[in-house]
């Protein structure tokens, strides 16, 4: 009690007592150190590529966040719009979970090709699995209703400690292989089956494909989907070449990420010529698996396919996925109506999922003048 009697007295008089002063010393110094290396917060890096107009709308549709360099597409019926800053239609980025619906539509195609059903269960697919992780379907988990938990458990005492010093290293978190994805399958914890996303669910639901088709993720994505359609400039990568790093929010170097075993969840490269070609043959129904974007139940307030989300929202309806890893962060969407759609893909880690008011805004603005002149 004396003690902080006379530290209250003590800083009532005006003269803080040496340990205290050491603090704010302290304080001050490490305050001053990270606002010397965290770059503040500033707008697109980079030459600009493309169309002008579109980039000055996404820019106000996104504000005033570190960015870094950015691509964007946008679809208007037969039109196709590129535009961005210190990148083009052709430069790589990692798209994130966008790669879900990839592995959505690798599920479509297994179950027109009879591989597996919608409901075939997790024990199907490996006998060895029992209880109820051996109960969960593949269709429960494309719904993100599986009960499996949100994240890969750690395959050891050292990954976990590593996944978890990633996030202040800025390093790829998903250190175990496809073989230990299904390893951890037969001591995971399985909860009620209901909406939450789940990254290792995917993660299982792409090594079950790739089982069943005796296949690699990677081969997969490759001779189903991306040589078919002729997305040359889009792959699952086997190691970090290629990409240098993106950017923390704040603008600090992020490494890039593989995720190993969970890449089926996240580890796509791709570009905007690309995911235009992707986007389109979605919602015309020419890709294979193509069905996996169709609303099937309810997840929180949106509506859910196979890893597509419908948000239907002042009349208007648009199906979409977003994405992020340690240093990216992207968008996809269109209105499965007109076919209009955008695409964003940003090597910073600030979401850019408000450019979903550019889908139609193109052919809106277009009526607008319509209107006017008559």
């Amino acid at each position: 009690m004396t003690t902080f009697d006379n530290h209250r007295t003590s800083v009532a008089a005006g003269r803080p007592p040496r340990r205290m002063l050491i603090a704010v010393i302290a304080a001050t110094v490490t305050a001053a150190v990270l606002a010397a290396i965290t770059p503040w917060p500033r707008g697109f890096q980079g030459a600009p590529t493309g169309d002008a107009e579109l980039m000055t709308e996404l820019e106000d549709a996104l504000g005033s966040q570190h960015w870094q360099h950015v691509a964007a597409a946008r679809i208007d019926g037969d039109e196709v719009t590129f535009a961005g800053t210190g990148a083009d239609e052709h430069t790589e980025f990692e798209i994130g979970s966008i790669t879900k619906t990839f592995t959505a539509a690798l599920f479509a195609d297994a179950i027109d090709r009879g591989e597996v059903k919608a409901d075939t269960r997790l024990g199907e697919v490996w006998p060895e699995l029992e209880g109820k992780v051996a109960e969960v379907t593949l269709q429960s988990i494309a719904m993100q209703r599986s009960g499996l938990p949100a994240q890969e458990p750690a395959p050891s005492f050292s990954d976990g400690v590593m996944s978890v010093l990633s996030n202040y290293l800025h390093t790829d978190p998903y250190r175990g292989d496809a073989a230990a994805i299904v390893a951890s399958l037969s001591k995971v914890e399985v909860g009620d089956p209901e909406p939450e996303y789940s990254n290792y669910g995917f993660a299982v639901l792409g090594q079950a494909l790739a089982e069943a088709a005796d296949r690699d993720y990677s081969d997969l994505v490759r001779d189903r989907l991306t040589e078919p359609l002729g997305m040359k400039e889009t792959f699952v990568p086997e190691s970090v070449d290629g990409l240098s790093h993106g950017f923390t929010a704040s603008g600090l170097p992020a490494a890039p990420w593989t995720l190993g075993g969970s890449a089926p969840a996240g580890a796509i490269r791709s570009t905007t010529h690309d995911l235009t070609i992707w986007l389109r043959a979605v919602s015309d129904g020419t890709a294979p698996g193509a069905e996996a974007a169709e609303p099937r139940t309810d997840f929180e307030d949106d509506r859910i396919g196979w890893a597509w989300f419908t948000t239907t929202h002042d009349g208007s309806t648009i199906t979409w996925h977003n994405g992020g890893t340690g240093g990216y962060r992207s968008y996809l969407g269109f209105d499965p109506k007109s076919g209009d759609g955008v695409i964003v893909l940003n090597d910073s880690a600030n979401d850019v999922d408000a450019a979903a008011a550019l889908i139609g805004a193109a052919s809106t603005d277009a009526r607008s003048m319509e209107g006017e002149r008559s």
